[in-house]
């Protein structure tokens, strides 16, 4: 099952399930997350009511570990917010281009041998 971890102001780092969590997301006029949007949870130790500010960042990952979202500023229903806010690549959906060969494993094996290869892969990767 999965555990997400929180903050509580009293209590500290407490473990949730998705279901303890509710996320109301706020869209913005770009259709993104927008300011104001936030999670909530009942604190498990101390029982108290918690409300932090959600970003894209954390919209996602909540999203994608099973919290159920809430859209508020828009005519968008709530399959077609989730499926915004969960851009993270899946096995199921691979990201466009050419697929990973044995020839680049092999590549990036030589690569590793090196002494200089995380200078490498920076330069690479600009």
């Amino acid at each position: 099952m999965t555990r997400i971890r929180a903050t509580c102001p009293s209590c500290g780092e407490v473990d949730l399930r998705p279901v303890d969590i509710e996320l109301h997301v706020i869209r913005a006029t770009d259709g993104e997350v927008g300011d104001g949007s936030s999670y909530r949870f009942e604190c498990p130790g101390c029982t108290a009511r918690v409300v932090k500010p959600a970003d894209a960042r954390i919209a996602r990952l909540l999203a994608t570990g099973g919290v159920a979202v809430a859209v508020d500023g828009g005519d968008l229903d709530l399959d077609h917010a989730l499926a915004e806010l969960v851009t993270c690549t899946h096995p199921e959906l691979p990201p466009p281009g050419e697929p990973f060969t044995a020839d680049d494993v092999l590549a990036f094996h030589e690569l590793l041998e090196g002494d200089d290869w995380f200078s490498q892969l920076q330069r690479i990767s600009q």
